[in-house]
């Protein structure tokens, strides 16, 4: 069911991706020209007046590209005079880390945008800067922008409609919730987990899943506006770093612990928690701004992942060829994702323009794993149940038989025997020894007297109500609780035990054995003060029977009186 869950969600995550990757505002033409000072100062009253309209270089595409240690400047004009009833917006994607100071035209006073403020790109998400234009903007007329250091990654820049910006950013605004909400979900049953079995495992999970939230939160520029997440705004885009180093690090700790990496490789072992150290290393550089700046934080934590993911793909992989289930469920989680990972750091590195799809389609695959990984956890839960429940009963259960051991039977007496006094309900005991089972062994082997255990095993509980107990006392002996069974009810269940025992079929190299039980009963009354005086009682009615001939039931002389229309075997 959960399982079919997490399809069901991926397919509804796909389908919503695929609806905001092509919802587009139709977008013009425009020129893109751009002026490097190498570090000069550049006064914008200079610019704006046209004074160095000769070093403005024409770019071949529609895009801005920041440089690490300096400002930069661009021109933008359109290709052809604006048209139509709706307002021109001035949109750059992949905001994170930039800071833009725009001029337009006519007055070209300076509109200054970042994703980090709670006032910015009001009325729009953060995946854009967004900003106004005149509505009769005409081909030719230049704004200009300065963009502040940064990465440099290429940014895509478009003018476009409003009414068509608004709808496109809908779209995305609906992923923005969906992907958190699946993980805040999943985080909430984790944190259950862990309240009820204290196991380190599923805190570490719902740790991770938890920052990964904060981290697309920050991402999609959730985190900048509410409170209490506005409290790392000042951080900027190091608040995404560092909750994305913090859900590194606890991701590789539970995957080190889910996949059991000691067990199977003491050397990706050794990988993980080194990355994870370094992880939680990255985390603390992204708080103190003035010693890193702000993209060298993000490519380390870029290279770390490039490193680490992998080794998390090759620790899955070992375990699962290990025989590792749980393997199995870390693979199909995490695969996507941490192929997505690599091609964002390789992004980075490469100074690949971020495309809109994976832009999306990372938070698609935490929201997915975070899913997988969370039914994995129950199946895992349930694996370890299903072996302690086996051990239980490998605890309590004769090795040959499968009948209860001495310890568990005596364990049934004690419980019963405390029941009964409470409650002033009747209690009886049957003690059963297989007669001649010596000759049997001597005879045909200790296989064959082996079997014969286990034969009678059967015939015995078919006799038995739901609540009763069989427990193998040592040997060839047997116990029988029979909670609620007066003396005159025990005597009949023991005649019915014998007679099935001695008309079992019973084949052993091709000739019939005849097997026949000797048995005692014992009840309970205000004499019998323990469970061991109600066995040794039991015990010595079943001596009786021994000594009269074998395959007979006896009773404890003080239950007499209530079998004297019995047929059995009772002496004092």
């Amino acid at each position: 069911m959960v399982r079919r869950y997490a399809h069901l969600v991926a397919w509804l995550a796909i389908a919503l991706l695929v609806t905001a990757v092509g919802v587009h505002a139709q977008s013009v033409g425009v020129v893109v020209e751009r002026f490097d000072p190498h570090g000069v100062k550049v006064e914008a009253s200079q610019l704006v007046a046209g004074a160095r309209d000769r070093d403005f270089v024409a770019q071949a595409y529609a895009a801005i590209t920041p440089q690490p240690d300096r400002p930069i400047w661009y021109r933008v004009r359109l290709a052809e005079d604006w048209s139509g009833n709706d307002l021109p917006l001035l949109s750059i994607f992949d905001p994170q880390g930039l800071d833009v100071a725009a001029y337009v035209p006519p007055g070209y006073v300076e509109t200054r945008h970042s994703i980090y403020g709670a006032d910015e790109n009001a009325g729009f998400t953060r995946h854009a800067l967004v900003f106004d234009l005149p509505p009769a903007l005409r081909a030719g007329v230049p704004l200009y922008l300065e963009i502040g250091p940064d990465k440099a990654v290429p940014r895509r820049l478009e003018i476009e409609p409003m009414t068509g910006a608004l709808v496109r950013d809908l779209a995305r605004a609906r992923l923005d919730v969906l992907f958190p909400a699946i993980q805040i979900a999943t985080l909430l049953v984790m944190a259950a987990f862990f309240l009820a079995l204290r196991e380190r495992m599923y805190l570490y999970f719902a740790g991770q899943v938890a920052f990964v939230v904060l981290y697309e939160l920050y991402l999609f520029g959730i985190g900048y506006e509410y409170r209490p997440f506005n409290w790392l705004a000042p951080l900027g885009a190091r608040a995404v770093w560092f909750n994305a180093a913090i859900a590194v690090a606890l991701l590789i700790e539970f995957s080190r612990r889910f996949l059991e990496s000691p067990r199977f490789s003491r050397r990706l072992d050794v990988g993980l928690r080194v990355g994870s150290w370094f992880a939680l290393g990255i985390a603390a550089l992204a708080l103190v701004p003035p010693l890193t700046p702000d993209w060298a934080v993000e490519y380390a934590l870029a290279g770390l992942l490039l490193v680490e993911a992998p080794l998390l793909v090759v620790a899955g992989l070992v375990a699962w060829q290990q025989g590792s289930r749980h393997a199995g469920f870390f693979l199909s989680a995490w695969v996507p994702g941490l192929v997505l990972v690599i091609l964002r750091a390789l992004q980075l590195f490469l100074y690949w323009p971020l495309p809109v799809w994976l832009e999306f389609a990372l938070p698609a695959t935490f929201a997915y794993a975070s899913l997988v990984i969370a039914y994995g956890l129950a199946d895992r839960t349930l694996s370890i149940r299903h072996e302690r429940d086996v051990a239980h009963r490998l605890a309590e259960h004769d090795a040959l038989t499968g009948m209860l051991n001495r310890r568990a039977i005596l364990a049934r007496l004690r419980a019963g025997f405390l029941e009964a006094r409470a409650t002033g309900e009747p209690l009886s005991l049957l003690f059963l020894d297989l007669d001649h089972f010596k000759r049997v062994n001597d005879s045909y082997g200790h296989n064959a007297g082996d079997r014969c255990l286990r034969e009678i095993v059967a015939p015995i509980n078919i006799e038995l109500r739901q609540g009763d107990a069989l427990g193998r006392y040592g040997g060839e002996e047997f116990l029988v609780v029979l909670p609620g069974a007066a003396a005159d009810d025990a005597a009949v269940v023991a005649e019915r035990i014998r007679r099935r025992i001695e008309e079992m079929p019973m084949l052993v190299s091709g000739r019939r054995i005849g097997l026949t039980l000797s048995i005692g009963i014992a009840a309970m009354d205000d004499d019998v003060l323990t469970p061991n005086e109600l066995i040794e009682r039991a015990d010595a009615a079943l001596y009786r029977s021994k000594s009269s001939g074998r395959n007979k039931v006896s009773a404890h002389a003080a239950v007499i009186p209530a079998l004297e229309a019995s047929a059995l075997d009772v002496r004092p």
